[in-house]
């Protein structure tokens, strides 16, 4: 007696059975199986590299840590020179531009003078004076003023 007392119906296939309903495994499930052996295999030799690996590992990062140490030491003299240079060039830099906006003030000063003067004799033979115009108000400088130059 090999036959089970209540055989599955022809819709329900038996537990190993592949798709076509019958005992055994088909290609494809075979192939899965094996590919799945395959992978398993692969993911413990994957894990035991790793285990093996990790002392190399964490020795090749110490190494590096002492070099990137090393190398920190050796420029920080360079890098402090090099920021003293930069501020050295930087306040050069500030005086010969103020030097040079002062000049250029200068310069546009005494181009429009003869202009003007020229302007004013012709204004004056043919035109009246005009009245003087109000005189300018300074900004609010004051530094307590947090909102600005006072319009008013």
């Amino acid at each position: 007696m090999t036959e089970p007392l209540n055989p599955p119906t022809p819709d329900e296939p038996t537990p190993d059975a592949g798709p076509t309903g019958r005992s055994g495994q088909t290609g494809a499930a075979a192939a899965g199986t094996s590919a799945t052996a395959i992978l398993e295999s692969l993911r413990e030799a994957v894990d035991d590299l790793a285990e093996r690996a990790t002392p190399t590992v964490r020795e090749f990062s110490a190494r590096a840590a002492e070099l990137a140490a090393v190398a920190a030491d050796r420029a920080a003299p360079f890098a402090k020179r090099a920021g003293e240079v930069t501020s050295e060039a930087s306040g050069k830099l500030a005086t010969k531009s103020r030097t040079w906006a002062a000049d250029l003030r200068a310069t546009i000063a005494t181009d429009d003078a003869p202009d003007a003067d020229a302007k004013d004799a012709a204004a004056e033979s043919t035109t009246p004076p005009a009245p003087p115009a109000p005189p300018a108000q300074a900004p609010d400088t004051d530094p307590g003023s947090i909102d600005g130059p006072n319009p008013a």
